[in-house]
């Protein structure tokens, strides 16, 4: 894997965010367009509708199924395959992941009936934003001076017996590599949240590896990153896209094995970052 320092940013040189697309590329980009947006908008309506009625009463599994049909038929039309490995730990109510692209949201709530934690900047990117919106993103500033703030939020919601998910690294990457954790969060685990007659004390890393069929293109053709335009991504993986997506549930950590948030923070950073080094070094 590239440049494993521990790092919490990174740059990269050359950055190509649209690769030459060629007639019928840009064929296939409309046609995926033309069925995305009537799907989207349909099942966002009925997602409301049916989140208006059904959670009041405590009825989130059918949400949910909305959530995850949509994830699941968006990822197939990207051209997107999706291999689960492992299961989910149901003694686990935090999970963690690397992060790649915005796609990465679809592969995990196509498996997970999940809250994201998402950076504020998300809430203001046109469409992204309403779809994090109403699906109950928790939205920070990624200001230490708020961390315990936005920890609040986050233990009140878990205190409702929900699942969270937040991504350590505190930004997108090529994919190539695993950027140093923060540890920020990972205090939720040492501040005796109690729920469903349990404390909180494990979290599940996940990891998320992306294959690229077509050989014309780089390794890196999923990331996301730096100052990448949201419009030219969506655009490149319109046209372009055709891979595979591996989620990988590892093993849970669990904090009464740890001293501190830190500890526990390295851990699953290694845990991830071991996982996409095997796979790079294999595909």
């Amino acid at each position: 894997m590239k440049n494993l320092e521990e790092k919490y940013t990174w740059e990269k040189e050359n950055v190509d965010e649209i690769p030459p697309i060629g007639f019928f590329h840009v064929l296939k980009g409309l046609l995926r367009l033309l069925v995305f947006l009537p799907l989207t908008i349909f099942l966002v309506i009925i997602f409301l509708i049916f989140k208006a009625i059904l959670k009041p009463l405590n009825l989130n599994y059918p949400v949910f199924l909305i959530r995850k049909s949509w994830s699941v038929l968006i990822l197939r039309l990207f051209g997107l395959k999706l291999k689960v490995i492992g299961k989910q730990s149901y003694n686990s109510t935090i999970f963690v992941s690397n992060h790649i692209s915005w796609t990465d949201i679809l592969v995990i709530q196509s498996v997970l009936d999940i809250i994201f934690v998402a950076k504020s900047d998300v809430k203001k990117m046109p469409g992204l934003g309403f779809l994090a919106g109403i699906a109950n993103t928790v939205f920070i500033d990624r200001n230490p001076q708020k961390i315990s703030k936005d920890s609040l939020i986050l233990k009140k919601k878990i205190e409702k017996g929900e699942l969270i998910c937040f991504f350590p690294e505190g930004t997108s990457t090529d994919g190539l590599r695993v950027l140093k954790f923060k540890s920020g969060f990972f205090q939720l685990l040492f501040d005796g949240i109690y729920n469903q007659n349990k404390y909180i004390k494990k979290v599940q890393p996940l990891s998320i590896y992306y294959k690229v069929h077509n050989k014309n293109l780089s390794k890196d053709f999923y990331g996301w990153w730096g100052s990448m335009s949201i419009i030219s991504h969506i655009t490149k993986i319109l046209c372009l896209s055709s891979g595979s997506v591996e989620l990988k549930f590892h093993d849970s950590l669990n904090s009464e094995e740890f001293n501190d948030r830190k500890e526990i923070a390295l851990a699953a950073e290694n845990t991830i970052a071991k996982y996409i080094s095997f796979q790079l070094s294999n595909n």
